[in-house]
């Protein structure tokens, strides 16, 4: 894969949409400019950054956490171990030191790793990063009365010990190649939240508890507007790092609001440009694309259980809370994913309803169309070029005539001459739940809308604000919705489609199970030879073709309009838009 890096002679005049973005999706982060470039002055301290977010991050904690914005303001206050590059990035592929020093060394025939701490990071309450921080992190990951959604990642570490301070030794109950990429995920938390029992963390206030030890600091959370970062001056790193004084997180649910508040000065970075919006971002003086390799995808999820039964669970699930006098009334992931097995949905429970709905739909014209051919179609949500995809297996084409036959083979027909389908009386008519401010999302709804209505499908678009969107579907609350997972180097479908996703806390929202993708799954997961593994996640893949829980839509570039005052940016990387900010600057602060 080609790799670039954006000052150093990949900037060009834009004079229309393939010019600003370049060609295709695999390639390394490429930035083009509308305006000329101005004198670099080279690195100055100051000012103020103003990034444009769609919402307001659903929590501060990372454990807590969903939203990618929270996800981006973790990584500028709380350290890692490490930072992971994806392949096709502007870096070379792997992990790079964060809070690491040196190389890690494998002990005990390779199932335990020994690593160094740096000794300069201290928290913002004065107390310096050690092994404990390292030790007590892991407890608070797998411990179930936090319910981090990510546990299984560690399932392998069975102790973290200190040899010392600074001494990390890892024990893990295996070897296998993955060990650090699972040792790193996520940030690091301070010990003295130990005194924060864990069962109370969603109703503390993180942005006065959280102590940090990143290049910046919490300084002020105004719901529904903005969370301003001010320089945190406990950090230890490079000297005069941070360059930047403040970064405002600006919450703008509208993307074209967001473009339009940048072209005007109002805001200095957007992230996740839709494609069909680089003409306006390009045309604007001083406003630039970086582009990057697009590492997540676009879907419209099926709902698999029946929501009526669902709804009688959660009613009688609920009484007996109450009865019990339990804070909190989680899911149980056994119990949803039983009745999505007895009561399917009445629509999407049938997989030919699912394959069909796949083959009805145009996905081509809405990468030609919507992202101005800067996407493509992909047949599963394990991407190239990881090992574990089977590059043979090719997107299902359009097939109207197959989705017919396949909806007359589930009992689909227009008995009554209104144009609808209907099975058993009832109409084929469903919500398409979509986030309101996200305007190509909504251009997609109205476009699969219209092919679907060429079926006789009625559809009707269900906009969810962007703050509430998550839990209208942890509530399964849609038929049917519009999403979109960035994905890591890491494959672990038991996260987003397994019966043990299917509860409180899961990614598994329409509570999809198949018996051997399950089994499939958690033999992959846990599989430590890498070629084997690779060859149970295709058989896995094979499974998803068939059962079409999602219908894939497109894989997009990733692309960040940045204004020209900001430098440095070309750290970014395709699953951190503001990697190493700390190194950057502005040449008018």
């Amino acid at each position: 894969m080609a790799q670039g890096r954006a000052r150093a002679g990949s900037w060009w005049a834009v004079a229309a949409v393939a010019a600003a973005i370049g060609s295709g999706c695999g390639d390394g982060s490429e930035r083009a400019t509308g305006g000329a470039a101005a004198a670099d002055p080279g690195p100055v301290a100051g000012g103020t950054l103003v990034i444009g977010i769609k919402a307001d991050p659903d929590s501060l904690n990372p454990y807590l956490a969903r939203q990618s914005e929270s996800l981006l303001i973790a990584s500028r206050v709380l350290p890692r171990l490490w930072r992971e590059v994806l392949p096709g990035d502007a870096e070379p592929a792997g992990l790079k030191p964060e809070l690491v020093a040196g190389e890690p060394r494998f002990e005990d025939g390779g199932r335990t790793v020994r690593f160094a701490l740096r000794g300069d990071a201290v928290w913002s309450d004065g107390s310096p990063v050690t092994c404990e921080d390292v030790r007590f992190t892991w407890q608070a990951q797998v411990d179930p009365a936090l319910g981090w959604r990510a546990a299984s990642v560690k399932r392998h570490i069975t102790a973290i010990e200190c040899a010392d301070p600074l001494t990390v030794v890892a024990r893990f109950d295996r070897a296998y190649p993955e060990m650090l990429v699972d040792l790193n995920d996520l940030h690091l938390l301070s010990r003295s939240l130990g005194e924060v029992p864990r069962d109370t963390w969603r109703q503390v206030d993180w942005a006065t508890r959280l102590p940090v030890a990143g290049p910046y600091r919490i300084e002020r959370v105004a719901a529904g507007q903005e969370i301003v970062l001010a320089r945190n001056p406990s950090f230890r790193g490079a000297p005069g790092l941070p360059r930047i004084d403040r970064i405002v997180f600006r919450v703008v649910p509208d993307t074209t609001a967001r473009l339009t508040q940048l072209l005007a000065g109002d805001l200095d970075l957007v992230d996740g440009v839709p494609p069909g919006n680089a003409a306006l971002t390009a045309a604007g003086s001083g406003v630039a694309l970086v582009k990057r390799p697009g590492w997540g995808y676009t879907y419209v999820g099926w709902m698999d259980l029946d929501p009526a039964a669902y709804r009688s669970y959660r009613a009688e699930r609920e009484a007996r809370c109450r009865a019990a006098k339990q804070d909190g009334c989680p899911d149980d992931a056994a119990a949803v994913a039983r009745i999505a097995a007895e009561r399917p949905h009445p629509l999407f429970g049938d997989p030919r309803v699912r394959q069909a709905m796949t083959l009805a739909i145009d996905r081509q014209a809405l990468v030609d169309t919507l992202l101005a051919g800067q996407g493509e179609l992909l047949s599963s949500p394990i991407l190239a070029p990881l090992p574990e995809h089977d590059p043979s297996l090719a997107a299902p084409p359009r097939d109207t005539a197959r989705a017919r036959a396949l909806l007359a083979e589930a009992g689909f027909a227009d008995r009554d001459g209104d144009g609808t389908l209907d099975k058993g009386g009832k109409p084929f008519v469903f919500e398409l739940a979509v986030q309101a401010g996200n305007a190509l999302r909504r251009d997609v709804a109205v476009m699969v809308q219209r092919d679907l209505s060429a079926l006789g499908v009625a559809v009707t678009i269900r906009p969810v604000e962007d703050s509430a969107f998550f839990a209208a579907l942890g509530a399964r609350g849609a038929d049917a919705w519009i999403g979109n997972w960035r994905v890591p180097g890491r494959v672990d479908m038991v996260d987003l489609l397994h019966a043990e996703a299917a509860g409180t806390g899961g990614l598994n929202f329409g509570a999809w199970s198949e018996p051997e993708a399950d089994r499939l799954a958690l033999a992959a997961r846990d599989e430590a030879d890498r070629a084997r593994r690779a060859g149970l996640w295709r058989e896995w893949e094979r499974i998803f073709v068939a059962e079409q829980p999602y219908t894939l839509l497109f894989r997009e570039a990733r692309l960040t309009a940045v204004r020209e005052r900001v430098r440095g940016e070309e750290t970014l990387l395709a699953n951190d838009a503001l990697n190493a900010v700390e190194t950057w600057w502005l040449a008018s602060p």
